[in-house]
This record gives structure tokens, sequence and C-alpha cells, in this order.
């Protein structure tokens, strides 16, 4: 039973981990492209624009995203769920029209408090269109994570993302269009993901409507709201804490950095895909429970410890090859920008305990928490040492995010853990990732020389975990997996 539990939640975390690698090489793969017809300035237009949707992501989707899984999960008759997704995409459209006429009468208002002008005022509408069209597809993607359909989510949003992509190269290299091609690319892939879902999922769902699950829906996942507010912190406070402490020049290399330590999560969006519909399934089946979820994490630790370690190896040769000399001290944050990343992994993997129990306000404490200390960090740290001080703090908050999530959630979900293992995992990871950080900063190695010295920290520290981070039957597993 544990091995085939296992089993699925893996399978499910590598076809995510498929569909997320696919479309991040396209995007890469045609950067170019854009580069050659898009200007800096529009890029950064529309990573501005994209913060109002960033912003009011949580008040569209009314946290029901977690609560549709728990009110989903609950009932046992099956015949009753498709009311569960209907009410829930009833909801979202009504309340979506709502701020939809909101931002669209405040768009000047909003232009000229972002850009100091009123000149992107319809941008800032159309983009909004597409966020609010995305969040009614949600319904019906969650409804495929669920269910366990990977294949089928992976299939359609990456067809969604080609039909995405071909549209804005037609309108911004074709008709040279533009920062209006790009957001008007954007607004058309999410009309056809709409209409996609709609036909393909929606369709086959008997239309029921249940009025008494409006309030449940919007009681249980309405306090998250906040807790994606304490995200946004956490993420982008550093950065204008950068700007107004140290410069410019120093923003752009953390910017740099994270960019690439960011890379860690198109395993750890694997993984968090294909984790909630697993853990909700167990929502009646406690006991069971109580033995897989302390096993996920022992292995997720194992796993993702050894990409961590490797980040920390390669992060300042792939800068040396990818960068120009002004930026090669962007290295410094990318092994603690992953590993900030890879311990929110853990974070969710503690949370069961907290949805099964419908406790999603302690849920939005915890991310406060973790807010603050990133703020009071990054000011402690930033003047100090500089953007690795930002990298450092938003590795604390990460951290604190498992910690105060285990020692408020075991109070409803006692889950079998192997804190020896894993802290043993953690102490082996750290030690190691220590060792080839201080060994890039103090080396004045050439690339060829770094990567050999990096190499052979990291062979050894590979030899160590196998012998002594898994158990007999573990290596046996792994000896089979690379035998194929």
């Amino acid at each position: 039973m544990m091995r085939t539990a296992l089993s699925r939640l893996f399978k499910g975390s590598i076809v995510y981990g498929i569909g997320a690698i696919s479309q991040r090489f396209i995007g890469i793969f045609l950067l170019p492209f854009y580069t050659q017809a898009l200007k800096p300035a529009d890029y950064g237009a529309m990573a501005l624009i994209s913060l109002v949707g960033v912003a009011m992501s949580g008040v569209l989707s009314l946290g029901t995203g977690n609560s549709m899984g728990v009110l989903y999960f609950k009932e046992q008759d099956r015949s009753k769920r498709p009311a569960i997704l209907w009410t829930n995409f009833s909801l979202l459209l009504a309340n979506g029209l709502f701020w939809y006429v909101l931002i669209f009468l405040f768009a000047p208002q909003l232009s000229l408090f972002i850009f100091q002008t009123v000149d992107y005022t319809e941008f800032i509408r159309l983009a909004f269109i597409g966020t609010v069209l995305g969040n009614f597809s949600e319904v019906w993607l969650a409804y495929l994570r669920m269910e366990e359909k990977a294949k089928s989510y992976v299939v359609l949003t990456l067809g969604i993302t080609l039909i995405t992509i071909g549209l804005s190269v037609g309108l911004i290299l074709g008709l040279s269009l533009g920062l209006y091609g790009l957001i008007l690319s954007t607004v058309f892939g999410q009309v056809f993901l709409l209409l996609a879902v709609l036909l393909f999922i929606a369709r086959k769902l008997p239309f029921q409507i249940d009025v008494e699950k409006v309030w449940p829906l919007i009681r249980i996942g309405s306090p998250s709201i906040f807790g994606l507010f304490a995200f946004l912190l956490i993420d982008y406070a550093d950065r204008q804490m950068i700007e107004r402490i140290l410069d410019l020049t120093a923003l752009g290399l953390y910017t740099i950095g994270y960019s690439f330590g960011m890379v860690v999560t198109m395993a750890v969006g694997a993984f968090s895909s294909a984790w909630p519909p697993f853990f909700m399934s167990y929502i009646n089946k406690r006991e069971e429970a109580k033995v897989i979820f302390g096993k996920v994490l022992t292995y997720y630790v194992f796993a993702f410890g050894v990409l961590t370690v490797v980040f920390f190896g390669f992060a300042k040769p792939v800068v040396l090859v990818l960068t120009a000399p002004d930026f090669r001290q962007a290295w410094t944050v990318i092994g603690l920008v992953a590993a900030s990343h890879v311990l929110k992994g853990c974070y969710l993997i503690m949370l069961p305990g907290l949805n099964f129990a419908e406790k999603l306000s302690k849920q939005s404490l915890i991310e406060w928490i973790a807010a603050i200390i990133n703020l009071l960090a990054n000011l402690w740290l930033i003047p100090i040492f500089g953007i690795r001080g930002a990298a450092l703090a938003t590795f604390i908050s990460y951290l604190s995010l498992p910690l105060f999530t285990w020692l408020l959630a075991r109070k409803y979900l006692e889950v079998d853990y192997q804190m020896g293992r894993v802290a043993f995992a953690f102490a082996l990871s750290g030690f190691f990732a220590a060792v080839l950080y201080q060994l890039s900063n103090w080396s004045d190695f050439e690339l060829l020389g770094l990567l050999g010295a990096n190499g052979l920290v990291m062979l050894v520290f590979f030899v160590l975990v196998y012998t002594l981070l898994l158990d007999q039957g573990e290596r046996v597993v792994i000896r089979n997996i690379l035998k194929r």
C-alpha cells in the first residue's frame, strides 16, 4: 500500500514536471526573438502591469482553491461532487465580473499610481481580463488535479501554451504590436483555455448548483486570501529594500541570481501540483495518512536536498558561462534562493492537518509570521551582507514556514515523521552546500577547475547520501531505477 501510494504521487509529479519544463523551455527558446522586437521598458511595464493581477488573485479566487478541495473530498457521494464545482464556478463568475468592473473604472488611477501617467490605462484593463478568465478556468483545472488526471492537465495546458505562443509570435513579430501584442496574446490564450475547459471538462459534468455550498466555500477559503498577500511580501519586499538600502546595480544582480535560483521551482512546482489532491484523498483515511505523509517528507527532503546541493555546486559555473562580467556576483544568491523554495515544499507537506481541520486561518497566520520575519531579517541583514543578506532573509522566512506549521498542525493530525532521518538529511545537505559555497567564494579557479573541484565535492556528497541516508531496501530501488 505504501509503495503504491508513493508511486502514485511520484508519477503525478513527473507528469506535471514534464509540462512545466516544456513550457519553460519554449519560453527560453523564444526569448532571443522577443528581445529583438520588445524593448526592456516593455518587459518592465509588463511586470508592473502583471502585479495588478497578482495582487488581486486572492480576492478574485476568494480562497476557494483550498475550500473546494476540502468540500470535494469530504463529499462521499460522487454524484454530488459536480455541484461543488459548478457552485464554485458560478460564485467566481459573479465575483470576477464585480472586480473587473471596479478595475475598469479605476484603471486610470492605477496607471497614474504605478507609472505616474495614465498612458497605461488600457493595458491594465486588457491584462486584467486575462487574469479574470484564468481564475474561471482554474475550477476545472483543479478538477483534473483532484481526480489525478495529470496527463490530461498537462496536454491541455501545454496545448494552450503553444497556441498563446503562436499568437504572441504573430502579434509581436508579425504585426509589430509590441507590448499590446504581448498582453493581447495572453488574453486570447486565456479565452481559448476557458473555452477548452468548458467544452472538454465542464460539459461532461452534470450542471448542478448547491446554494448551501456557497457559504462554506467562502468561510473555509477566505482566510487563505490574507496568506497570498503575505507571500507577496516574502517574494517581492526584498527588491524594494535592496533598491533603497543599496542601489539599482545591486538590485539587478539580485534579480539575475534570483531568476537562476527560481529554476528549482520547476521541480518544486511539479510536486506542489501533485501533492494537494494526493493528500486530500486521505481526508477520510487519516490513520493511513499518518504513515504515508511521514514517508513523503522523508523522501522529499532526501531528493530535494540533493537538488539543492547541485544548485550550490553549479551556481558560479553557470553564471560564469551565461552572464557578462558585470553580473558575476549574482551567483552568490542562487543556492540560498533555490533552498528557500525547496523549503516551501516541506511547508506544503506539513499542511494536511490544518486543511483537514478547516483551520486555514491558522495557515494564514503562519504565512504572515513568515512575512514579518522576512521584513525584519531583510532590514537587519541587507546592510551587513548586501544581496546575500536578502537571500539569507528569504531562506530564514521560508524555513520558519514548515517549523511553525509542524508545531500547529500536529494538534489536528499527528503524522509519523521520521525526524531523525530528516534532521540528518538536512544537516548533511546543509554542510555540503556550505562547503560548495565557500569553495566557489574563495577559489580563483577558471571554469574547468571550478567544475572539477565542485564536482568532486558533490560526488562525495552523493556517495554519503547513498550509503548513510538510504536503507538497504531503498538502495535496491535506486539501483533498479538506474538500470532501466
